[in-house]
Order: C-alpha cells, then sequence, then structure tokens
C-alpha cells in the first residue's frame, strides 16, 4: 500500500480482510476510522450468532440480535424460559428474525423444559413467530426447539409447516421432548408419514412415543439420503405402545450404516422396567443415558455388552442418593456389568455412575479393561466401596494408592468426582434435576455442518 491512500481502499478488500481477523481484532480494527466501523457489521463478517440471554450478558446479546438478526445464516439462543424477561428477549428475537429470509440454522437453547408463559409472551405467540421464521425462510437446514414439552405439544403443526416448505432442505429435525412426570402426559398426534417429505434429513431426535415400524421403514428408502444420528428419549411406555421388531432394526441399520442412536431415558420409572422389550439385538446403540429413573436394569445391561460391542461408546448414569447414601444394584452374576461392558465393547470410551455404589475391585478392572481409550470415567469419590485395614466395607475417602492405580490403567491422571461437583438434585429430591441433564441433550442437538470430503462423501462437523 505504499504511496495508496487507506481512505480509498474499496470496501470489498476491507471486508474480506476484516473477515480473516478474530471478533477481538475486528473490534479493535473498527476505531481505526468511521469508515471502518462502518463494515464491522457486513453480513460476510456475521454469519453465525450465539445469543446468551442471560442477565450479565443480556445488553451485549440484545444489541448484537437487533443489528445481525436480520442476515445471520445461524442463530442460537440461549434463555431461560422461566425468567419473564429473558422470555420477552428470546420473544423480539424471533420477531427480528422474522425478517431474515438466508437463515438456515435455528437453535433454541432453554435452560428448563417448561415455560412460564405471561400475559405478553403466550404460548401461541411463541409459536407463531416460529411459524412467521419457517415461512420467511427461503432454505432451512437445521430446526431445534429445545425439547420443551410445550413447544413440542405443537410437533405436528411445525412438521407439516416444515414438509411443505423446507422438504429438500432440512438436514436436522430435533423433535424430542423432556417430561419429568414420565407416568402422567398427554400424547400428541404426530403424522410421522410427513418424515417421508425430508429426503435429506441426517440428524433427528424424536420421542420414543412416536417411533414404531413404519417411521424406521419410512428411513430405509433408498431415495433418501441416509441417517446419521437418531436420538431417542424414553418417558412413559404404554401397554399400548407397538414394539419395534428386531426385523425393523436390521433393515433401518442396513440403510443407515454409519448410524449413531442415543437413547436418553428421564424420569421414566417404566422406561427403565421394559428396556429389555426396546432393546432389540440390530439396534445400532451408540450411547446410553438415564437420568434420575430410580434403579438400573441389570440384564438390560447384560444386553447391551453382549449385542451392541462394536457400537456402543458411552454409558452415562445418574440418580439420586437413597435416604442420603448411594443406591446398590443388585447383581446376579459372578461379574458386574459394567465391567463386562468394558470387557466386551471396544469402542467404549466414555462411562459415567453416579448415584450407585461400585467396588474399587470393579473400578480397577473398567481402567485396565479399557485403558487409555477411555476418555472419561466418572464416578463420585463417596460412592466407591472399598475394605479397610480390618476387611470392614467402607464407602467413600478412597486411599491415595487407589487414585494413583486408576491413573497408571488409564494413562493419564485421574481423580474421582467429588460432592461439591455433583447436581444438586443427586442429594436433594427437591432440586432442579434438569441442571443435571439439560445441557447434555441441548449438546445431541446442536448444528452440525455438512462437508464433502476427497472421496466426495458427506460427513458431519
Amino acid at each position: 500500500m505504499a504511496g495508496h491512500s487507506w481512505a480509498i481502499m474499496p470496501s470489498v478488500l476491507i471486508v474480506e480482510i476484516l473477515s480473516y481477523l478474530s471478533l477481538k481484532d475486528r473490534l479493535n480494527a473498527s476505531v481505526v476510522c468511521k469508515r471502518w466501523r462502518s463494515y464491522l457489521f457486513q453480513a460476510k463478517l456475521w454469519p453465525k450468532l450465539s445469543v446468551c440471554l442471560r442477565r450479565n450478558r443480556r445488553q451485549k446479546n440484545k444489541f448484537l440480535a437487533n443489528v445481525c438478526g436480520r442476515f445471520v445464516r445461524e442463530c442460537a439462543i440461549n434463555f431461560d424460559p422461566l425468567d419473564g424477561e429473558e422470555l420477552k428477549d428470546c420473544y423480539r428475537t424471533l420477531q427480528i428474525l422474522c425478517d431474515n429470509k438466508n437463515l438456515q440454522v435455528l437453535q433454541l437453547q432453554p435452560l428448563s423444559c417448561h415455560t412460564e408463559w405471561t400475559e405478553t409472551v403466550t404460548c401461541s405467540r411463541f409459536v407463531q413467530k416460529l411459524e412467521c421464521i419457517i415461512r420467511t425462510s427461503r432454505k432451512l437446514k437445521h430446526v431445534s426447539l429445545g425439547c420443551s414439552e410445550e413447544m413440542l405439544a405443537h410437533s405436528d403443526f411445525f412438521l407439516e409447516r416444515l414438509s411443505s416448505l423446507h422438504s429438500n432442505s432440512l438436514e436436522a429435525l430435533h423433535l424430542a421432548s423432556v417430561k419429568e412426570d414420565s407416568d402422567n402426559y398427554g400424547i400428541v398426534d404426530l403424522d410421522i408419514y410427513k418424515f417421508r417429505n425430508f429426503t435429506n434429513l441426517r440428524h433427528m431426535s424424536i420421542d420414543y412415543d412416536f417411533l414404531d415400524n413404519q417411521l424406521l421403514h419410512i428411513f430405509c428408502e433408498l431415495s433418501r439420503a441416509p441417517l446419521e444420528s437418531l436420538n431417542i428419549h424414553v418417558h412413559g411406555v404404554g401397554p399400548e405402545h407397538e414394539s419395534v421388531t428386531n426385523a425393523s432394526w436390521r433393515q433401518f441399520s442396513s440403510h443407515n450404516k454409519n448410524i449413531e442412536v442415543t437413547i436418553n431415558l428421564m424420569h421414566s420409572y417404566t422406561g427403565v422396567a421394559k428396556l429389555l422389550d426396546i432393546l432389540k439385538q440390530n439396534l445400532p446403540l451408540t450411547h446410553f443415558r438415564q437420568f434420575f429413573c430410580s434403579n438400573i436394569n441389570v440384564p438390560a445391561l447384560g444386553l447391551m455388552a453382549n449385542c451392541y460391542w462394536n457400537t456402543l461408546k458411552s454409558i452415562h448414569i445418574i440418580d439420586g442418593f437413597d435416604h442420603g447414601v448411594p443406591a446398590v444394584y443388585q447383581v446376579t452374576t459372578d461379574e458386574d456389568p459394567f465391567v463386562m461392558m468394558a470387557w466386551k465393547c471396544s469402542n467404549l470410551s466414555h462411562f459415567t455412575l453416579i448415584g450407585y455404589e461400585m467396588s474399587e475391585h470393579d473400578m480397577v478392572a473398567i481402567a485396565r479393561l479399557r485403558g487409555e481409550h477411555l476418555k472419561e470415567f466418572h464416578i463420585p469419590a463417596s460412592c466407591i466401596r472399598w475394605l479397610d485395614e480390618d476387611n470392614v466395607e467402607v464407602v467413600g475417602n478412597v486411599e491415595p494408592e487407589f487414585t494413583e492405580m486408576i491413573s497408571s490403567s488409564l494413562g493419564r491422571t485421574w481423580k474421582p468426582v467429588e460432592d461439591d461437583q455433583l447436581p444438586d438434585a443427586v442429594f436433594d429430591d427437591w432440586a432442579d434435576a434438569e441442571l443435571a441433564y439439560n445441557h447434555i441433550l441441548l449438546k445431541d442437538q446442536q448444528f452440525r455442518k455438512h462437508t464433502k470430503c476427497s472421496s466426495g462423501a458427506i460427513t458431519s462437523k
């Protein structure tokens, strides 16, 4: 630029330069002059927007939503639906997005599955704004309603709108909910045949209430792209629910060869009891989680070890203590079911067990069997059972030598989880259990960008 003035640099070059900078460096560059400042909020520089409406970040994010909400391609909204002000700000953000024809990704990330509606922000108005966004956008690729029970009561309405306007572009649709009262809830009508229209759908979350043989058959049609992830939320399991057959899962797995199936049980007492009916030999289970279900189905764990030895990657179980102490799961065989999983499941890399006793010998066995392949191994110190010098069983307060033994087997420094790191709901029945699992479920629903590799295959990031 020697001999030339920065003032006459073409605007397209300035925007191109700014596109290579971090947000911090862009802000620093914007103070050079008014002209550079005016280019700070060009659409090319803001392809995505993550709006956090929590109290300490509200003003900055409201400003960004007002400025960028009309042109961003991706938008995620994090808010507390039990806070009237945050709910109102979320509604206003949706109102801004109603004018955005370029929006491709919409992710609602509420902190709770429940919403405290107000006189000005009602459920029907919220639904209307979402419907407006669906109608305005020219090519939606990803829609996540954030496990909200009230929002997902309108699933069939959203499904109809999306299938008529975005059937060819939609790649991810997350309609799974969280129902804390798994024994008492109404099942909405959902026309699963509308899923046939989404020929490019690759990621889906749905309640087990709507999972049947016909839905699996739809995702076996040769004309459609294969699914890459299927997240199933299990609540109640009524006697009228159609049993998904092993043959259906076999056909489903054959067509969707790289599928990862996640099963999440939340407060699902009947779901745990009926796990052997839910799990089938050819179900390609990748991740199994259960949260606050008050029991462990040990025979079902044995089935997982035997049938999912080449697909299972993670086990995540959290439960509350029983009268202040960890519960005990009843084992009728010589070997602990989790040890058998560690032995047989060659891809098991994440293991969390909170709320139940586990013996130090079984923990050592799991650590030795999985070694450095076990990336996460979360067991609370207050749940570890061991023998003291007098051969008396003790729970908690493990010796340093035990921690060193586990660390040596895993090839890294390991420590048990301390009580102050555990969710409050583990100790308090009245605490909000959602705080223990909501962030995990929302992570399942994050946008994954598809890219073509050198072979021409499409992969997700």
